[in-house]
């Protein structure tokens, strides 16, 4: 493949910006994209790289902004909305993919698709960010070191950081719609809050409780285990919250009440400020258990996650533009193995 641009949608965003600047200090080649035209012109004039406008409905224009990139970051989401057309995009002009995502519906549909992705000799990777790449690699990590395990739980905690807008809206998009797992092999729907435990995230201990994370589709893929539950530290009243509202999720899944939450983030969730991300720093757990009882736990500590996002993201898009991908769905571990995280500046394994 002798492309070489590099087109990142949804530059303009909180974390598409910190992966733009980041590409632009590395590359001459790199094309903005997003729907709002001012929005990437002013962007674009602060970086010195070109733009194009492109709403993903516009399959034309899509086939324009994609026929001559070697790859693609996409950091538009909600992704359940907006990684079809692009990655429809990416297989007729044999465009890797690449994205930010940390929705299981994500990976799934995009996993669904493999064969389809590997024949157009490309690689798909979502969740090129800190969902997943750091959990990923030390689940990876994990079963190497219990080859038999059968359940997984990772677990993380944030010091320092917050939630950006994107994030925050994506959180409004699925109020109401409880947890997920995966058991037995399958991905099971369970209530909010399903469950809590207290975990030794080494620097201190925190109470944790079960969320939805990418790790229920994208760590089956990478270990094979069949078991996998994932934890966020968490204040004990925002899990009393999340438990009240298993009770109250009908009201929710309203439209009204979205629409309400989305208009409160629009005006009030701008995400961590420079001083933040570069001061914040993430802790990773994890542990494996075999049929006999035997567990094996480890740690990782990382940057604060939406800097470690970007450095990640361009990272991986620096290994595919050398020609070092394998072609399909790839999950960051399963395409380049548990120690792909400790490339990472300020991240180390316990």
């Amino acid at each position: 493949m002798s492309k070489q641009k590099i087109v990142i949608y949804g530059s303009y965003g909180y974390t598409g910006r910190l992966i733009a600047s980041r590409a632009a200090e590395l590359y001459s080649n790199v094309l903005l994209s997003g729907r709002n035209e001012q929005k990437l012109k002013k962007q674009a004039a602060e970086l010195n790289l070109d733009y194009l406008a492109v709403d993903t409905s516009d399959p034309l224009r899509l086939e324009n902004l994609l026929n001559d990139a070697h790859l693609v970051i996409h950091c538009a989401g909600p992704f359940i909305h907006t990684w079809q057309p692009i990655l429809d995009s990416c297989i007729r002009n044999r465009c890797h993919y690449l994205d930010i995502t940390g929705e299981i519906g994500v990976f799934e549909g995009i996993k669904a698709r493999s064969d389809e992705i590997a024949e157009a000799k490309i690689m798909a990777m979502p969740g090129v960010g800190f969902d997943v790449v750091p959990t990923d690699c030390l689940a990876l990590y994990l079963k190497k070191q219990l080859p038999d395990a059968d359940h997984l739980e990772l677990a993380f905690m944030g010091l320092g950081g917050g939630v950006s807008h994107g994030t925050a809206l994506t959180m409004a998009e699925n109020l109401g719609e409880g947890g997920a797992v995966r058991e037995d092999g399958r991905i099971k729907s369970v209530p909010a809050a399903y469950k809590t435990r207290s975990i030794d995230f080494g620097e201190r201990q925190r109470t944790a409780v079960t969320i939805p994370w990418g790790d229920v589709s994208t760590g089956h893929h990478t270990t094979g285990i069949d078991n996998i539950t994932v934890y966020t530290a968490m204040k004990p009243s925002a899990i009393r919250w999340l438990k009240l509202s298993n009770w109250i999720s009908p009201i929710l899944r309203l439209d009204a009440v979205r629409n309400l939450a989305k208009k409160w983030i629009s005006k009030k969730v701008t995400g961590p400020d420079s001083k933040a991300r570069e001061t914040g720093e993430s802790y990773i757990w994890g542990e494996v258990k075999n049929p006999g009882g035997e567990t094996i736990t480890a740690h990782l500590k990382t940057p604060e996650g939406y800097r470690l996002t970007a450095m990640t993201a361009i990272h991986i898009a620096q290994k595919v533009l050398s020609g070092d991908f394998k072609p399909g769905y790839q999950t960051p571990a399963s395409a380049y193995g548990e120690d792909l995280i400790l490339e990472i500046e300020g991240t180390e394994r316990v």
